[in-house]
């Protein structure tokens, strides 16, 4: 057993959502004329709402507009007023993605892109540009697994397309990057208390104060517990397994530590995360037992120093360092009843360095190199009782050199080119050049173009090449001859500001990915084995519109249609959803209070059918500043919808929870 071999609504919802989405949609364009004298007055502040900064999707820090690359960002108070819980809460609003759960681990689809089994190994997940990928397993963490509490979040940003020539590895499909918040100058504390649905309590205390003059320092910690709640599988529907009900089995607990300091050309961050919790239905395992779990531990440490040359020119100089370990129980009647663990240790360190400058006319210039040591990238497997049995005790280590450059030329006053080049070399895979080329048209103060083309790469992880067990305890066999993933990609970009309140964007996109690494059965031995033989084509189009009123109230809906060819013949793209909507509100009440409600409409994914689920959540402020109250409802109609399981055949479908309540109470103390 192993860690692969774990994991993996009606009409009427769906048809109500798309009404909904098409209704908020006209809203936008109405508000445009209606609001466009109170624009005028607070234009400047509306187009900062609509136009924030993004670090992510270049070495430089850009604003959306000039940025190469069709990006959105949700701010902390976008985070708070509808009430996210985790990173993949808020990304489940993002335009062009779906986010799915077999009720463990969440997963990310893009632009029509998902894999069954994969540990979202083809989406790079940063922290303040830090990457947050591990290096045996290389997944990007989204729910209550990501090591960060979702309050310390000043902004998430998602960049579609290939990234690998700014980041390396990983960024197939987009990058999400989180920034975290600053320390305020003053000091002060502050706590929050959760309480919800299956006994869920969360806890957290945070504070802040200054620090070596200017400097400042934020220290928080959070701690969690979920008793769980009960899921009815259908393959499972016996008595022998209580009717297909799954009682409690998805408990868990956690706890996380943030500590962020700045001084002056310094600064300093460190995160740690832990994770228990219990699986529901894991192929394999004894239905319904409590005794399987997952451990997830996650730390990063960062430490970054900046110094400007002159008024043209600057470096920076970033140390890091990370460490992931994961442990997994599973109770297996084989028979008899056995034990068996399976587990990883993954260490990392290293340091980049970047050097920007502006000498040259009309050019912004940025140019590094990463150097990453791996130590440790171990894996095992073992029965603990009633015999012990050792499996799997494999140990490895890695580096990986870096050197990338970019420059973004103003051609003209109206025209940008961005072009960008990374050169990766990583130990036991081929040197992959990933380059990206952007242009940027300003043609009209209200209209922006933009044509993107990239290439990106991910080698083959520790996991898929090395892991090996024998038929009695999962049957999986190692593959140390795979070559890496390669991905191109073009995209052409419009985006319409017919007032500083106003945006529309539309992306038309094409992906090309071949030789990805496919888990397959082979009839030799019937073992699972990797190989890179997948080969997908994607299509698609976003329109999304944007309105924000004076008040501070906003409008967001936006609509993704997409196609993939599976060229491979290997059914990769089953549990794609063709269509996928979202619409978010969020409106300012009298007296502090603030209702925001979010839809997301997605498609049928192969045998799982479409839903559209809709989130409410109100939130009042404390007088004079003290706090905050907020009541979410999640699943507000109960359409209790689906996800695909882990496994066609014992788990086609991983049911989600209906209809669900949090009370967030937050307090502040000057």
């Amino acid at each position: 057993m192993d860690k692969v071999g774990a994991r993996r609504s009606g009409r009427g919802g769906i048809t109500q959502g798309w009404g909904a989405l098409a209704a908020g949609l006209c809203v936008a364009a109405a508000a445009q004329g209606a609001h466009a004298a109170a624009d005028d007055l607070v234009g400047a502040g509306l187009d900062a709402l609509l136009d924030l900064e993004v670090t992510g999707a270049s070495k430089l820090s850009l604003r959306m507009s000039e940025s190469a690359s069709s990006v959105t960002v949700i701010s902390a108070e976008q985070i708070r007023a509808h009430g996210h819980r985790t990173l993949a809460d808020v990304l489940r609003s993002v335009r062009g993605l779906v986010v799915s759960s077999d009720r463990t681990y969440h997963y990310l689809a893009v632009r029509g892109f998902s894999v069954a089994g994969d540990y979202n190994t083809r989406i790079l997940l940063l922290i303040d540009g830090s990457r947050v990928n591990d290096t045996i397993y290389d997944q990007a963490v989204l729910g209550s697994e990501f090591p960060l509490d979702i309050d310390l979040v000043e902004r998430v940003e998602f960049i579609p397309g290939q990234g690998s020539a700014v980041h390396g590895a990983n960024a197939l499909f987009g990058v999400v990057n989180v920034i975290t918040r600053r320390a305020p100058m003053a000091s002060s504390a502050e706590t929050a208390l959760g309480l919800g649905s299956g006994e869920w309590r969360q806890l957290r205390a945070s504070a802040s104060r200054p620090i070596a003059g200017d400097g400042q320092l934020l220290v928080s910690a959070s701690v969690w517990e979920l008793s769980g709640t009960d899921a009815y599988y259908a393959g499972f529907d016996a008595p022998e397994t209580n009717h297909g009900i799954s009682r409690r089995t998805d408990h868990e607990r956690g706890r996380q530590l943030f500590v962020k300091a700045a001084a002056g050309a310094w600064s300093a961050t460190l995160i740690h995360g832990e994770r228990t919790k219990g699986l529901t239905a894991s192929p394999g395992t004894v239905f319904g037992d409590p005794g399987t779990f997952y451990r997830d531990t996650q730390t990063m440490a960062d430490l970054g120093l900046q110094h400007r040359l002159d008024a043209l020119s600057h470096w920076k100089l970033r140390l890091y360092g990370g460490l992931y370990d994961f442990l997994g129980d599973y109770r297996i009647d084989v028979p008899p009843l056995t034990l068996n663990r399976d587990g990883a240790a993954s260490r990392w360190w290293g340091a980049e360095a970047l050097l920007f400058t502006e000498r040259f006319d009309a050019h912004k210039l940025v140019a590094g190199a990463d150097v990453q040591f791996s130590p440790r990238r171990d894996q095992w497997n073992l029965d603990v009782w009633p015999e012990r049995a050792t499996y799997l005790d494999d140990e490895r280590s890695g580096r990986r050199v870096s050197l990338f450059a970019e420059d973004q030329w103003s051609v003209s006053p109206s025209v940008t080119l961005t072009a960008g080049v990374r050169l990766d070399r990583q130990q036991g895979a081929s040197t992959q050049f990933s380059p990206r080329l952007a242009a940027v048209w300003r043609a009209h103060a209200q209209w922006v173009f933009k044509a993107i083309h990239g290439s990106a790469h991910r080698p083959p992880n520790a996991f898929e090449a090395y892991y090996s067990t024998p038929p009695a305890s999962g049957g999986y066999k190692a593959n140390p001859s795979l070559r890496n993933e390669r991905v191109r990609g073009q995209e052409i970009v419009a985006e319409w500001r017919p007032s500083a309140a106003d945006r529309w964007t539309v992306s038309a996109y094409r992906n090309e990915a071949r030789g990805l690494l496919v888990q397959q059965l082979d009839p030799d031995d019937d073992l699972l084995v990797y190989r890179n033989v997948g080969t997908l084509r994607a299509y698609g189009l976003e329109v999304e519109a944007e309105h924000a009123w004076p008040n501070g109230a906003q409008l967001r809906g936006n609509l993704g249609l997409q196609h993939v060819d599976d060229l491979s013949g290997l059914g990769l793209a089953d549990h794609n959803a063709a269509r996928v909507a979202k619409l978010t509100a969020l409106w300012p009440l009298p007296r502090g209070v603030t209702l925001a409600g979010e839809t997301v409409m997605v498609g049928r994914r192969g045998d799982v059918p479409g839903y559209g689920v809709t989130r409410l959540t109100a939130s009042a402020a404390l007088p004079q500043g003290r706090g905050n109250v907020s009541l979410s409802i999640h699943d507000l109609f109960d359409r209790r919808a689906s996800d695909p399981g882990s496994d066609s055949a014992l788990q086609p479908t991983a049911p989600q929870d209906g209809r669900s309540l949090r009370l967030k109470i937050e307090l502040k103390f000057q």
